[in-house]
């Protein structure tokens, strides 16, 4: 992130079971929920930067998710969250939320409809090609736009790593 110099801030937008903090070692709250509901209490700006938590990552800033709330579809939906991207947009030149599992919950399905682009993140001989049919007609279905797909929890054997990474089979050598 930080050769590009690019101010970058992740929003852990799974507000049922955010991990984002624990990654990077920083507190669970105040985060996203905390902000969404004061600013919706109080009726007045709370300071957004007050939400937001610096990583050892030169560049990188992370809104953790924050307290669990009643209502995070709710406050996804609200007019106070897309005020909030906005307001981050003047702060960071790029900002990647992190959603929860679209199979489980439509947090990430309403998300879709206020980012630019959406990565969808597939466990390898976990995920049913079925559901991510679904997951991808879900997106298209509330006019998001997709990016690509990311492949994780691939098994590798190592030697067979370790033989095709970059000059594993180089014939140059």
């Amino acid at each position: 992130m930080h050769k590009f110099g690019k101010k970058t801030l992740l929003i852990d937008a799974d507000m049922r079971k955010g991990r984002q903090y624990s990654i990077f070692g920083l507190l669970p709250k105040p985060g996203l929920s905390n902000y969404l509901l004061d600013f919706s209490e109080i009726k007045e700006e709370a300071k957004i930067l007050d939400y937001i938590q610096k990583t050892e990552v030169e560049n990188l800033s992370i809104m953790t998710a924050g307290s669990i709330p009643p209502n995070p579809s709710e406050l996804l939906v609200s007019e106070t969250m897309m005020e909030t991207i906005e307001k981050l947009k003047d702060i960071y030149d790029i900002i990647i939320l992190d959603g929860p599992p679209v199979e489980l919950v439509t947090d990430s399905i309403i998300l879709t409809r206020i980012v630019d682009s959406t990565a969808i993140v597939t466990a390898c001989n976990e995920t049913k090609k079925d559901n991510l049919h679904k997951v991808i007609d879900s997106i298209k279905n509330v006019d998001g736009k997709i990016a690509g797909v990311v492949v994780n929890k691939m098994l590798i054997p190592a030697k067979e790593y370790k033989n095709s990474y970059y000059y594993g089979n180089d014939k140059r050598k």
